[in-house]
This record gives structure tokens, C-alpha cells and sequence, in this order.
């Protein structure tokens, strides 16, 4: 036994190889079997095994067993359990290091500790382990500094973590969308909470109960569980009946917003406490108290917006656990990387007001013609995460007759000056098609004046004159069906090959197969009015759009010329506006609801530089309920845009 205070000689000995010199003392009648050491081999030093043996169960940092490991296994397994929980510990490596200093009775060594730290990554020291010969079992001696050099008996490690500044998601210009701003964070305390919290959260703001009631389960009852942020405007109204829910508390914060909580919510996203599917995508670093992007570019780009925290783990004083004796380990926040948009501010706001009284969906959306770069998209109504405008798959009725009049003038069956007739009904193929209204271009007229009528009967009656792949062609063209990379989902319209004469008619008018979301047909008309197709963009440095064709300078003049009829004297004449010269093209398109037939309105087009689309769902026409809401965009939309 090693004799305490005493110090024995002791010679440095290499973990890949120990020279022991064995003098070996047999009794006559032992011969030697099979558990004899092989000749050559050397035997185990026992403390060099000991502590392998503690740096195995240590790295099982949950669950260490270090019974016949540790002199005192109790208390390692009590001390590791308190800082496992303290700094938030998932994951520990214990790894020895290459020289021990061993003697007949003791060894001592050091280990490189990795500890996984929730919300953190990793964190990596050196500690001292010795181990000692005790009634002829080698045992790990446990101190305090064992599980780190600084600790004492009377301090402990505690950790300080924080995220920084949200990085802003900025506009075209720079300018932010959504800096920070004030906001009140309503939550419960877990062990207040009783069953009428819940339905009096549900009825004031319309809270998921069920989503909340796993959170407050999985609580420290002491735990302030977040509900939900709200503006202070927001709030103001509801500050009485909130106050006297059983277990609410109120504090206030700061949070990424845009100007209201309806402003581009469907592009910019959210942000708030964390749900298990956002905190899985968040990664490592972020932990379920921690706000993360819910929606849109705020989820789709979290990492880069949100940084990476800051954290310092200190050595404290047990008894006075305020007073820092010293830093053991730091590492400073990263700051967020703001995402740069093609968003303009003054175009999203006017976008946005346009749709302010809306009832029933609606969708805007502004592009640059020249370089197909999103300006604004407005979904409403009311704050809505659903991007209606990139996402929704709708037939765009009438104003698909841009695609459909391209289509017959690059086949040579019509030009703008070809006789036509536009009865309010026809038939093709046995199946019956009519116009929007009776009348509409009474007697003999030409191709433009059909157009600018928006005569379905005229479109359909042409529809043997070319063939399905040609329509699927010319659609490909104006880019139905390329691949967009917005960084955000977005749908860029399908329009099949169809043999069938009665499909095909109907894909003339946009109904039939043909879909499209509001942003595709934005970008048809952004074609027109630049004479080149493209793939959208929203995020120029990341994702920029690119070139599809240059179409043809004649046909592009001739669309040109038969969307600027429609204002001047078709059906989209309410835009006839002052300055510069609008050219559009209205829609309604049918769509079957139970027994009845119901329409969308759709209103495409371009001015100046500016091409734009406008959706409304179950509106009765293009010019009646599209159009308003074109005139109120383009109207407050800043001149410097249109150039």
C-alpha cells in the first residue's frame, strides 16, 4: 500500500508499451496452464486500466456507473448528475492522454474532457485523474477538481448564455423590413396554471390549448412558458381580461417585425417560441426557450438571421452564487447576417394597403419587368401565412389569352387586323362555351377587338387551328413550368399537351388543365413588357433569377399593342389612369363548388417597368373586383419604380 504523505520514486510509463521486469518465484509443485502470461507480453499496469475504465463510464455522462471504478462512486455519480444539469449537458467524450505517471501504487494522468452542451456545441478541458492501489483494488480518487480543475468543494460552475439581435430581412434599397421593435411576451407560469387558463387563453387570443398544455406538462414549475408576443397596440385592448387568467405573466422584449402584423407576413414569416419541427430545423445551437423564424424567410433562412448565442460558464461561489471567481470557459455571440430582398418598402406598403379590406383571398404581386425581381407580394386577408401569391395553383382564365393570342400569332392564324365573330355562345366538339356577358362585340370585328372584349367563343373557335403542343410551346416560353430558386416555395404554372380538342379549347380561355399562381402570370406579363422571359427573384445575391427566351420583337410589339386596347377600350378600361400608359388584360375564371359554379377575378399587366398581377378569389369579374385593387396599387406606388 502507498503510504500517504510519503513519495515514492516513480518512473514515466508509456500507455502503448510497459516494461515490467516479473521476478517469478515457483513452488515445485506448479507447473504453469493456460492462464500463464504469454512470453513477450507485458502485463497490464493496473492504473493505466483504471482510469480507462472511469474515462468509459464518464463518457456515459447520463447514466456513469462508477462502481468499482471510483473511490467514492456515489458521490462522482451525484457530482457529474449536478453539473450534467446545471450546464445543460447532452453528450460527454472522456479521452485519456497518451502519458501516465505510475508508480507501484498510484498513477496519475490526464484527460481531455468534451462535453455536448444543449443550445451551445461543444466544450473541450483537460483534468487531472489519479488513481491509487487500495487493498489491492486500483480505484479513481473523486474530488471536486476532478470533473474540473478549478472546482473546489465549495464552488461551482454555472453558465450564462445569450442570443444577440435578430439580423433585420432588408429591402431592395436596405432599408429594413423587419427591425426590432417592442412587444409584451405573454406566458404562464407553469405551476400556476389551472384548466381555466386554458380556455380563457383560447378565447382571448385564440391560442393552440392542446400545443401549450404539452409545454406547461413539460415544465419546471417555477418555468415562465411563453404563449405569445404581441404588439403593444395588440395588447392594449385585451390588458384587463389577460391579467386575471390564473397563472399569467407579462414581461416585455424586443422581436424582428415588420411595420404590422398582416405586412408581408406570408414572405417575411414569423418569429417566436419554438415548436418541435422549427427547433429540429433550427439545429444544435438553439434550445425550445429560444425564438426562432416560424414561417417564410424567417424560417427559411434562421440561421443566417439569427446568429449563434453567446456563452460563459463561471466558476462561482456555492454559497454566494452572484460573485464570478473566474471564467472557465467563453465564447461571444455571432451576430445574425441581415437577407437581402428585391422587396421595395413604398411598393410592399402600397401592395399592402390595397388589400387592406379585403374579405375573401386575395393575392398582388409587383415585379420589375426588366429583370424579374419581386417588388411586393401582398396575400390577405388579414395577417395570413399563406403566400397565396407564389404558392396558389388557380386557372388564370382570360388572362391566359395573352399565352393563347401568342400562340395563334406565331402560327400565322390570325394577326390583330383578322375578321372574327364573337357569338355569346358556340359549341366545339359538342361541348358548349359563351362569353362573360351577352353581347360583348356585337356583329363582324377583328382579333384585337375579341381580345380586348376578352371573347371566350373567339378563342375556342381557333382552337383547332393550332395543336396542343403548340399552346404547351409557346406557354414553356413565357416560363409555365421552369424551375424557380426563390428561397421560398413558389409554383410556376402548368400547361399540358393536349390532344383533346375540348380540353384544348378550354386551355385557350385558362380553364381546361391549365393553372397558374398569380406570381407566374405576373411574370407573363413582365414578358410582354420587356420582350424577355424569366425566372423570378426575391433574393438577388443568393438566388438571382435568370434569362429564359427573348421572344420575338413582332409578336412582342403585337401583344404589346392588343394589351393597351384592352384599357383603352375593353375590359379593363376603369385603368385608363393619367401619366404613364397601362397595358393589361382582365380574367375570369370558372371553378366548380359543389353543384354550383363559382369565379375567381384576375387583373394582369404591366406599366412602365412595373408588371403586376391581382387574384380574388370568388370575385365576379377582372375589371369589377381585380381592377379597384390594381388602380389602388399602381396609384401609390412611387414614380422612381416605374423607370
Amino acid at each position: 500500500m502507498r503510504v500517504r504523505g510519503q513519495r515514492r520514486s516513480r518512473q514515466r510509463v508509456s500507455r502503448a508499451l510497459v516494461v515490467v521486469v516479473v521476478v517469478a518465484l515457483l513452488l515445485g509443485s506448479c507447473t504453469g496452464g493456460d492462464d500463464d502470461p504469454t512470453p513477450g507480453d507485458p502485463p497490464e499496469v493496473g492504473g493505466s486500466a483504471v482510469i480507462d475504465e472511469f474515462a468509459e463510464a464518464w463518457s456515459n455522462a447520463r447514466r456513469p456507473d462508477f462502481r468499482g471504478v471510483v473511490d467514492e462512486p456515489e458521490l462522482a455519480k451525484a457530482d457529474v448528475a449536478a453539473h450534467v444539469a446545471e450546464l445543460s449537458i447532452t453528450d460527454t467524450r472522456a479521452r485519456p492522454l497518451d502519458e501516465l505517471d505510475c508508480d507501484s501504487d498510484s498513477c496519475t494522468g490526464q484527460l481531455e474532457i468534451t462535453h455536448e452542451l444543449s443550445g451551445i456545441g461543444e466544450w473541450s478541458y483537460q483534468t487531472q485523474v489519479e488513481a491509487e492501489e487500495q487493498q489491492g483494488q486500483w480505484l479513481v480518487t473523486w474530488t471536486a477538481g476532478t470533473f474540473h480543475p478549478d472546482l473546489t468543494e465549495s464552488t461551482t460552475l454555472v453558465i450564462s448564455r445569450r442570443m444577440p439581435a435578430r439580423a433585420p430581412i432588408l429591402d431592395r434599397n436596405g432599408k429594413a423590413l423587419t427591425p426590432e421593435r417592442a412587444i409584451v411576451r405573454i406566458g404562464v407560469v407553469a405551476g400556476d396554471v389551472r384548466s381555466s387558463t386554458y380556455s380563457e387563453l383560447e378565447r382571448l387570443i385564440e391560442v393552440d390549448v392542446n400545443e401549450l398544455r404539452n409545454r406547461v406538462r413539460a415544465a419546471d414549475p417555477n418555468w415562465f412558458v411563453p404563449v405569445i408576443d404581441l404588439r403593444e397596440a395588440t395588447y392594449q385592448p385585451l390588458r384587463t381580461e389577460l391579467e386575471l387568467v390564473p397563472g399569467i405573466s407579462v414581461d416585455t422584449g424586443q422581436r424582428a417585425l415588420a411595420p404590422t402584423s398582416e405586412w408581408g407576413r406570408a414572405i417575411l414569416g414569423t418569429v417566436g417560441p419554438a415548436t418541435a419541427e422549427t427547433l429540429e430545423e433550427a439545429g444544435p445551437l438553439f434550445l425550445p426557450t429560444d425564438e426562432v423564424g416560424l414561417s417564410g424567410l424567417q424560417r427559411a433562412f434562421q440561421p443566417q438571421l439569427s446568429g449563434a448565442p453567446g456563452v460563459a460558464i463561471n466558476l462561482v461561489e456555492k454559497s454566494s452564487p452572484g460573485t464570478v471567481l473566474n471564467t472557465v470557459f467563453t465564447r461571444r455571440a455571432i451576430a445574425g447576417t441581415p437577407l437581402e430582398t428585391s422587396l421595395d418598402l413604398d411598393a410592399q406598403t402600397a401592395a399592402e394597403r390595397a388589400v387592406g379590406n379585403a374579405r375573401d383571398t386575395t393575392a398582388v404581386v409587383v415585379v420589375k419587368a426588366s429583370t424579374g425581381e419581386v417588388l411586393a407580394a401582398a396575400n390577405a386577408p388579414g395577417p395570413t401565412s399563406y403566400n397565396t401569391a407564389f404558392i396558389g395553383r388557380y386557372p388564370p382564365g382570360s388572362t391566359f389569352k395573352v399565352v393563347s393570342a401568342a400562340t395563334l400569332l406565331r402560327e400565322q392564324v390570325v394577326t390583330p387586323r383578322t375578321s372574327v365573330s364573337c357569338p355569346d355562345t358556340t359549341v366545339v366538339d359538342g361541348k358548349r362555351f359563351k362569353n362573360y356577358d351577352v353581347g360583348i362585340v356585337p356583329g363582324r370585328a377583328d382579333f384585337s377587338d375579341a381580345f380586348a372584349a376578352s371573347c371566350n367563343t373567339t378563342f375556342v373557335s381557333l382552337a383547332d387551328d393550332i395543336d396542343g403542343s403548340d399552346l404547351a410551346g409557346q406557354a414553356r416560353q413565357f416560363g409555365f413550368g421552369a424551375e424557380w430558386e426563390l428561397g421560398l416555395p413558389a409554383y410556376s404554372g402548368s400547361v399540358p399537351s393536349d390532344a383533346d380538342l375540348v380540353t384544348r379549347a378550354a386551355d385557350m380561355i385558362g380553364q381546361g388543365k391549365v393553372l397558374a399562381s398569380p406570381l407566374m402570370m405576373a411574370m407573363v406579363a413582365a414578358a410582354v413588357d420587356s420582350g424577355v422571359s424569366r425566372t423570378p427573384t426575391l433574393l438577388p445575391d443568393q438566388q438571382p433569377g435568370r434569362r429564359l427566351d427573348e421572344l420575338d420583337p413582332d409578336q412582342i410589339a403585337t401583344l404589346q399593342g392588343l394589351m393597351r386596347k384592352v384599357v383603352t377600350s375593353g375590359t379593363a378600361s376603369a385603368l385608363n389612369l393619367s401619366g404613364l400608359p397601362i397595358h393589361a388584360k382582365s380574367g375570369t375564371a370558372e371553378y366548380q363548388d359543389g353543384n354550383r359554379v363559382r369565379t375567381h377575378a384576375w387583373m394582369i399587366g404591366y406599366r412602365g417597368d412595373l408588371a403586376f398581377a391581382v387574384l380574388v378569389e370568388n370575385g365576379q369579374s377582372g375589371a369589377d373586383d381585380a381592377g379597384p385593387v390594381v388602380t389602388s396599387v399602381l396609384s401609390e406606388i412611387p414614380d422612381r419604380l416605374y423607370r
